[in-house]
């Protein structure tokens, strides 16, 4: 009795807001799980974007990264001094860089590069702990780690190093650090050992420097940075020593920042993509919505209720839908944003500020939460406000049924076809409107789905282009330079060594026709009858016998010329020498994100260029065996049987071993892209779900009729699963052509930031997968309403209002 006295708070349009928010909470769940999708990937993009924009840069910055970098002949703390004075330095270091190799244990040899410095507490590029200590005494060591260089050692490990000369060292690992100034996925980098010069004198070596270190009063401005730097390699080469490179950076800029705004760029199409998608699936709920309701629409009329209150009313409910979502969307938004930026810190060796929750984030979240969903909702909230008490009290509906119009028209073929299933065929386009709109939602999902696939077709094609230049089955790095002819006999007397072949390399700088430095450019001299190479040129040809001063250069040059064609020429410095001009006479494709541009130019004539004639460091191996497990035997049998017989190997590696470091970066964007696929289909399965949910509920009469005639369950699940099966079909035709369009856009992305363009390519995989998902999405958001029509009794059914 008590109850029955209760007093209702609520005014009874407010009230029936509420219960019908309540009431059938599968139609709520759906349209809030939509909306919450679309507000989620919002905020995760954004929250994402704005910590990064705030964090990476700060992280870099706080560890006052160097400005300028040269690579010289050994030098002592005179030189450093000497630097100091040159205006615009401000700050400026000396270490020692030498690649050795070290294993633990017996396991195989790896590439390290020693860094030698007076004390670990250095002013310049501070090292961040990520496991262990940050500071190493004498016979420890620090070693570098990142997603990029993954070593495998870790704190307490204890190393053999081997230098250059043979002899060999026992140090320990005490520290895992954090170097973001070597985070280039560049397969040629090695992880770092850092070392005090205690150490350096320890294993015998000197503790003279061959690398400058330096920062300057204005880090961030590029023109003062190059001028600054300038004066340094003045400085350096009239001290009596050559200059082997200079490499400069901003202060405030991260240097790897391409990977980073692939996966932004990749996340805010889905972003617009899923708000778009979940925009469609508002519109056939609140349509059905209104259908379902039309009579107490007509009710409220006759009672006195006013179109403009009853849109209110409708307009409240879709603003609840949007409040709901936007509770669970924010924090779920929030986090995902921090786990995606401490992701990409972590690709960047960087430091967050620490979780946060960002009001930019927060007030885009609440707009597209709100405004989206009034939208998508004021039409078909207005239509049904606006129905007059005729149409909304009776059983008139406007146009009739065009599945019977359409069923009688080919009576004639379909005759053989049984009457469940001309049913689930007539109920697939009763309602046409909100047909199209499911169709919409699955069909850009399926769009989507196909297109990441011939995305990353597109990746793996320009992969393999960018594998070409480590085709050799097993490279061997010597730390002297040795005869071609020598290391070639002594290489092929290995079982399963079946050619050999000498390459050589220079490290080269572009000049331009003002004597400014433009950038630095990695010059490779392949034999000229190599059969390692087989490149894809974008313009010009390949190198001829015995031609010199030509170069076939690496497109990523035209982020820097962007009217670059064979016969133009360029200013190249090489070590030691003076300024020469040099004729472009071919391009191909390459990735800017991979460092320095790339040319390849005459063995010989590289070899002349660097003393080294006849001579080279860096030998390819080609293998009668090809597959990674023979070659990494192959591996250890090379290094073993040049260590006996006294070679100075500085590294033995696997080409397997090479193409898996160049290719992390790109199987980082690879996936995302895929968890975009998924993220998109599983939106697209909504939309299916909330579609058939709806029509089931609307024949609910129509089910009855057929329960009383003698249907039984799995005639009725049959007719709901195959509407279901035929809508996913022809989403499944639709989305092969819509891929094409969503390809081009998320490829021109990527091509952005890797500086290189990209050819879509299409593949079937993506076709016939998304055949196979589509067609167990259907089945499966057929099932539940399917099952939950089938347990309906008669009475329940013939009841229903």
């Amino acid at each position: 009795m008590s109850a029955e006295l209760k007093p209702n708070l609520l005014s009874p349009r407010w009230s029936k807001v509420f219960t019908d928010l309540w009431d059938d909470k599968t139609r709520t769940g759906l349209v809030v799980a939509s909306i919450a999708a679309g507000v989620f990937a919002i905020g995760m993009i954004l929250s994402a974007y704005l910590i990064m924009r705030a964090d990476i840069d700060r992280s870099y910055q706080a560890v006052n990264p160097p400005n300028i970098e040269v690579q010289t002949d050994p030098f002592d703390d005179q030189l450093v001094q000497t630097i100091q004075l040159v205006p615009g330095v401000k700050d400026v270091e000396g270490r020692y860089i030498l690649g050795v190799r070290a294993r633990r244990g017996a396991e195989d040899w790896m590439k390290l590069t020693l860094v030698g410095l007076d004390t670990l507490e250095s002013r310049i590029n501070l090292r961040v702990p990520v496991e262990g200590v940050g500071l190493a005494g004498k016979d420890e060591a620090l070693i570098s780690q990142d997603v990029m260089h993954l070593s495998g050692l870790h704190v307490g490990d204890v190393i053999e190093v081997e230098l250059p000369d043979g002899s060999s060292h026992t140090l320990s690992v005490v520290g895992l650090v954090a170097d973001q100034t070597t985070s280039k996925p560049d397969p040629a980098a090695n992880n770092l050992m850092f070392i005090t010069d205690d150490t350096m004198r320890s294993m015998g070596l000197d503790g003279s420097f061959n690398q400058l270190y330096l920062t300057v009063q204005n880090g961030g401005n590029s023109q003062f940075i190059d001028s600054v730097a300038t004066a340094i390699q003045d400085k350096v080469e009239k001290s009596g020593r050559t200059v082997y490179r200079v490499d400069q950076y901003l202060s405030t800029e991260h240097p790897m920042t391409d990977i980073t705004f692939i996966i932004i760029g990749i996340l805010a199409v889905l972003g617009g993509l899923i708000t778009i998608l979940s925009s469609s699936l508002i519109v056939n709920t609140l349509n059905a919505l209104l259908a379902q309701q039309l009579r107490q629409i007509g009710v409220m009329k006759l009672v006195g209720a006013r179109s403009r209150q009853i849109l209110g009313m409708y307009l409240v409910l879709v603003i609840s839908y949007g409040v709901i979502a936007l509770v669970i969307a924010i924090p779920l938004g929030a986090l995902g944003g921090y786990g995606l930026a401490s992701f990409m810190a972590y690709l960047l060796g960087a430091v967050l500020g620490g979780f946060r929750f960002e009001p930019l984030a927060i007030l885009a979240q609440t707009l597209v939460a709100i405004l989206i969903p009034l939208g998508a909702g004021f039409v078909p909230v207005n239509n049904g406000a606006k129905t007059s008490v005729l149409e909304a009290i009776s059983n008139y509906r406007p146009g009739g049924d065009p599945g019977t119009n359409t069923q009688s028209r080919f009576s004639g073929w379909i005759s053989g076809i049984s009457r469940p299933i001309l049913l689930s065929f007539r109920n697939t386009f009763r309602k046409r409107g909100r047909l199209l709109l499911t169709i919409f939602t699955l069909t850009v999902a399926g769009a989507v789905f196909i297109a990441v696939f011939n995305v990353r077709d597109s990746l793996t094609a320009v992969m393999e282009n960018l594998l070409q230049h480590y085709m050799g089955d097993v490279t061997v790095n010597f730390s002297q330079p040795y005869r071609v002819n020598d290391i070639q006999k002594t290489l092929l007397q290995i079982p399963g060594v079946e050619g050999v072949e000498g390459w050589s390399g220079a490290s080269g700088e572009i000049w331009d026709e003002n004597d400014n430095f433009v950038t630095n450019l990695s010059i490779v001299g392949p034999p000229q009858d190599s059969k390692l190479l087989n490149l894809r040129l974008v313009a010009g040809r390949w190198l001829q016998p015995g031609e010199k001063k030509a170069l076939v250069v690496s497109d990523s040059l035209y982020l820097t010329y962007p009217n670059l064609k064979p016969g133009d020429q360029l200013t190249i410095k090489l070590p030691g020498q003076r300024k020469e001009s040099w004729t472009v006479v071919g391009v191909f494709p390459f990735l800017a994100m991979f460092g320095d541009p790339m040319a390849y130019a005459n063995f010989e004539y590289v070899a002349a260029q660097t003393h080294m004639a006849n001579r080279t460091v860096t030998y390819r191996i080609i293998t009668r065996l090809h597959d990674p497990e023979s070659n990494l035997e192959l591996t250890r049998n090379v290094d073993t049987y040049l260590t006996q017989r006294n070679f100075a190997v500085q590294s033995v590696e696997s080409g397997s071993a090479l193409r898996q470091k160049a290719s992390i970066a790109i199987n980082v964007v690879i996936v995302f892209l895929l968890i975009m696929a998924v993220l998109t289909a599983f939106v697209g399965s909504m939309g299916l779900t909330g579609a058939m949910s709806i029509n089931v509920l609307e024949r609910t009469r129509e089910i009855g009729v057929m329960r009383t005639i003698g249907a039984v369950d799995k005639v009725i699940m049959q007719s709901v699963i195959i509407e279901g099966l035929v809508i996913g079909l022809i989403t499944w035709v639709l989305a092969i052509g819509v891929s094409f369009p969503i390809g081009y856009t998320l490829l021109g992305i990527i091509s952005k930031a890797l500086g290189t363009p990209m050819d879509l390519t299409f593949t079937p995989l993506g076709i016939l997968l998304w055949l196979g998902v589509v067609i167990i999405l259907s089945v499966f958001a057929s099932i539940m309403p399917a099952r939950n029509a089938a347990r309906l009794t008669i009475n329940e059914v013939l009841a229903y209002e």
